[in-house]
């Protein structure tokens, strides 16, 4: 269409062609209407471009261009779920654990939704498979799990347990009953090792300072004998006893186990 109009343009002269390039709304196309002076060769930019990003490439339609729109994948999705309304559990709630669907058995009954599936789920006791105790859970090998990690970094003492009691060696109740009684054996010992700590640290604290208060003597003792030629005891049998001669030792044993 551009080239239709120009071409009475053209062929009415170079004055007409002149003043529609002066009143061009693009630099880049005025200067290509331009004619360019007899005997001149003008150079042609690189890649039909001027070098300026406002302007619009040489040789390309200013106009019936449509801006390329990037459909997003979301575009009319729900992203956030339905808002509902918060129901707090109850204080003696207790669900069922996870580890139950890592059985292939147990998870296809409860997956399938068959009348028969429904059937089978109803009539299992899951409450059996509940704990209250800390670090006992049901485990998909067919027993309960007792897990006990502790960890006291200024003693360098860690502790970490892992042990199965299996219903095809004690039955299901027995097996439970012996992971609780397990794991409340291992936090009475570990109770029993802190209260250890404590005694141990006392005694220590108590012998260092000893030792400091006898430094602190014998440097008395030190500096009196050296002003007035008489030793501060008054003979050797009122000496204190020496820092090493103490009957408890500086090192008692940690009572590990």
């Amino acid at each position: 269409m551009l080239v239709a109009r120009l071409r009475p343009l053209v062929s009415g002269g170079t004055s007409k062609l002149a003043a529609l390039a002066g009143g061009c709304r693009w630099p880049s196309l005025g200067s290509a209407l331009t004619p360019a002076p007899v005997g001149q060769h003008v150079a042609a930019p690189l890649g039909g471009f001027t070098g300026l990003p406002s302007e619009v490439p040489t040789g390309s339609r200013a106009f019936g261009i449509r801006r390329v729109k990037q459909r997003r994948r979301t575009r009319g999705r729900i992203i956030q779920l339905k808002q509902t309304h918060y129901e707090p559990k109850p204080d003696d709630y207790l669900p069922l654990p996870m580890s139950l669907l890592g059985s292939g058995p147990i998870r296809r009954v409860l997956t399938a939704g068959t009348v028969e599936g429904n059937q089978l789920a109803g009539a299992v006791s899951w409450d059996r498979y509940k704990c209250d105790v800390r670090g006992v859970r049901w485990h998909p090998v067919g027993g309960w799990r007792v897990q006990f990690d502790k960890r006291d970094y200024e003693h360098n003492f860690f502790v970490k347990c892992s042990c199965y009691f299996r219903v095809q060696l004690y039955g299901f109740d027995r097996s439970k009953e012996l992971a609780i009684q397990y794991r409340q054996r291992l936090e009475a010992e570990w109770e029993e090792q802190h209260q250890i700590w404590v005694r141990l640290d006392a005694e220590r604290e108590a012998s260092r300072l000893r030792r400091k208060e006898e430094k602190v003597l014998a440097r008395q003792a030190a500096a009196y004998e050296d002003a007035t030629g008489e030793s501060l005891w008054g003979g050797l049998d009122a000496l204190p006893p020496a820092a090493g001669s103490s009957s408890s030792s500086s090192f008692p044993d940690q009572g590990r186990r």
